[in-house]
């Protein structure tokens, strides 16, 4: 009988293959290559028979003299390479070397192969991405590099060692969830910030809008209104930006709380739902904009004075929340949850994840905060813009903040309560 499994994984292997040795040969543009699509394709294969080969013979040896002629072969490419051309880099033969590791790691995964087929796209994407990465490595500065090493500190070192669980009399302050708090939005910041240095905030207003959203929809709201109110030609690029920014939002509410409560993961179809409305006003605005482009100033994602402040308000908060939680009054969460989003909606978000509290209760509570963090963006898009961009926004935020409420009443009254939402 023929192993299903085994043959699924053989063609895998043969793709992710084809997939990192497409990506060489057309690096390569007509020069000679050392390893090609066909290379590629056999050492991938090269790894997975290795693994299936040592689990019938009961040893590694198989495993260990496939990777030593691996190596062996990438090591005399490279010398031989050297030799004729005195200045090579390394990035084929290395690469030649994971797509052996990646054959072998697939072996001995199971369905659905989600390490493997990771592996092969990252490992196509970096290859992929020279011209990108090493535009970004020129323009990294040396403050940013300070702000990533002191950000890898907070994250790995100190994070693992603080203690997860309540240290006060009244069983609130948990420094894990508090600095891990502080993780995330600096974590986001981040990898927004790095998104936007490798394909250029000039490229266009939906990369910029998109990764704004990402970092914060209030910041990308104000410093859009302030460019329109300067220069009114871009107003509905500028409209764009603060559409598809403050739409991200919602469905970044649910990211975030779902990394913090698992529970929250099945309920996202309200946030999906707020976040494609947002998306098709943002296309129609993207259809009128004209060639002027607007980039979004949001800072250095490692400037952690923003983040410190950010932490500071969400400790208020999730004391409140925990308070209000102890009474259990759900009237006085959903308060707390309008007085908090007006302000900042990550920290109100991150509270109702880790209260403790029926998930249906901390949904609705992320909903009704997301709405009054786009009443918010609203104020602020008609205080620090023109008339125009205000009059194009409003038709916006006040179709998003009905439809908002419109969800909370659906959920309030138990209509979804059969099923995950």
């Amino acid at each position: 009988m023929v192993d299903l499994s085994a043959l699924q994984k053989v063609l895998l292997a043969l793709a992710i293959g084809a997939l990192i040795g497409l990506e060489r040969e057309k690096r390569a543009a007509g020069k000679e290559v050392f390893a090609g699509i066909r290379t590629f394709m056999i050492i991938s294969l090269l790894g997975f028979l290795s693994g299936y080969v040592s689990q019938i013979l009961g040893n590694f040896f198989p495993v260990y003299a496939g990777f030593a002629g691996t190596i062996g072969l990438a090591i005399a490419s490279y010398l031989i390479e050297y030799q004729r051309i005195r200045a090579v880099g390394m990035t084929s033969e290395i690469a030649f070397i994971l797509t052996y590791i990646i054959g072998l790691i697939l072996f001995f995964e199971s369905y659905p192969y989600l390490l493997t087929i990771s592996l092969g796209i990252t490992l196509t994407l970096i290859l992929v991405s020279k011209e990108s990465l090493h535009k970004f490595a020129r323009h990294l500065t040396k403050r940013e590099i300070r702000s990533f090493l002191t950000f890898a500190a907070l994250a790995f070192v100190i994070l693992p060692i603080l203690p997860n669980r309540p240290i006060d009399n009244f069983g609130i302050f948990n420094p894990y969830i508090v600095w891990l708090s502080l993780v995330m939005v600096l974590s986001v910041n981040f990898f927004s910030y790095v998104a936007m240095k490798i394909f250029g905030a000039k490229k266009g207003l939906g990369l910029t809008g998109f990764f704004g959203g990402l970092a914060s929809s209030t910041a990308v709201t104000v410093n859009m209104a302030e460019k329109a109110r300067i220069n009114k030609k871009i107003i509905n690029w500028a409209t764009f930006a603060i559409v598809i920014a403050s739409s991200v939002m919602f469905i970044r509410q649910w990211a975030v709380a779902s990394f913090f409560n698992i529970q929250i993961l099945n309920y996202f179809l309200p946030f999906l739902f707020l976040t494609s409305i947002g998306t098709i006003f943002s296309l129609i605005y993207l259809s009128k904009a004209e060639r002027e482009k607007a980039t979004v100033e949001i800072g250095s994602p490692l400037d952690f004075k923003p983040a410190i402040k950010f932490t500071i308000f969400f400790i208020i908060v999730y004391s409140l929340s925990h308070l209000i939680k102890n009474s259990y009054w759900p009237l006085g969460i959903y308060g707390l949850s309008i007085l908090a989003g007006f302000i900042e909606v990550d920290a109100i978000t991150i509270s109702l994840a880790t209260m403790g509290i029926n998930p249906l209760v901390a949904l609705k509570g992320m909903i009704l905060a997301g709405v009054s963090n786009t009443f918010s963006k609203w104020f602020l898009a008609g205080w620090f813009g023109p008339n125009e961009i205000n009059k194009e926004v409003s038709k916006f935020f006040l179709s998003l903040i009905l439809l908002g409420l419109f969800l909370f009443s659906l959920i309030e009254l138990g209509l979804f309560s059969n099923f995950p939402i």
